[in-house]
């Protein structure tokens, strides 16, 4: 399938998504390909789905602090 996503920064597995919806939206692939595509589309939004997330629960710890700023632990995953 995909190799090594949870290394994809978010902007690498967008980039991924796009060009399986293109692949996809041209309409030459045989049903068992379209199906290998789809799953492999799936599997990039959930990942980019996970990496928001986490950001806006970064981004509500920031804005949830008093008149403070403080720094947090942010992955340099994405």
């Amino acid at each position: 399938m995909i190799e090594n996503k949870d290394n994809l920064s978010f902007e690498e597995a967008m980039k991924q998504l796009e060009e399986i919806i293109g692949t996809l939206e041209e309409g030459n692939l045989n049903l068992n390909q379209s199906l290998s595509e789809f799953q492999k589309g799936i599997i990039l939004y959930k990942h980019c789905n996970n990496i928001l997330n986490k950001v806006d629960g970064d981004i509500k710890l920031i804005l949830e602090k008093d008149d403070t700023i403080e720094e947090i632990d942010v992955d340099d995953n994405f």
